[in-house]
């Protein structure tokens, strides 16, 4: 073999800097990803998600009322913590947050069931649901008379 050509091939063996730098960028984002993934959420993201969505769903039970021009209702079941409305599919509050429902007696179904009615006009029969995780809380309120609906989170 020929001095010229083995210093040809040493010089094309191996990899350049660059490519180096990029491959380790790659697997280095790589690790990132996958370490978030195989985390499990924590329990205020649960509960925060939970909360904004039964937010959604009793504005959209709220609207579904004025649009309908028909009485609407949110029906909660405090022991399996699920609520179910006549907008979109059943929704579920976290197995192991703490719930209390405060509603009107006559929309009181049981001790362990309530509802909120919306009417045509906007109003509703007012409500105040807390959920609490040993983390966080969630307190989200419907106001009677005009039907609003208000979550907050601390």
């Amino acid at each position: 073999m020929s001095p010229r050509l083995s210093r040809t091939l040493l010089r094309r063996a191996g990899f350049t800097m660059l490519e180096s730098l990029v491959v380790l960028a790659l697997v280095a984002m790589m690790a990132g990803m996958a370490s978030q993934l195989l985390r499990p959420p924590s329990g205020r993201l649960k509960l925060e998600t939970a909360a904004r969505t039964l937010c959604a769903t009793l504005r959209a039970t709220r609207s579904r009322a004025i649009a309908t021009n028909s009485e609407a209702a949110v029906v909660f079941d405090l022991y399996t913590k699920t609520y179910t409305s006549p907008v979109g599919k059943p929704g579920a509050l976290p197995a192991d947050a703490v719930v209390q429902l405060d509603v009107a007696s006559t929309q009181q179904v049981s001790a362990r069931a309530g509802a909120i009615t919306f009417f045509p006009d906007g109003a509703s029969t007012g409500a105040d649901i807390t959920v609490q995780l040993l983390d966080a809380r969630a307190a989200i309120g419907v106001n009677w008379l005009t039907g609003e609906t208000k979550c907050s989170f601390g």
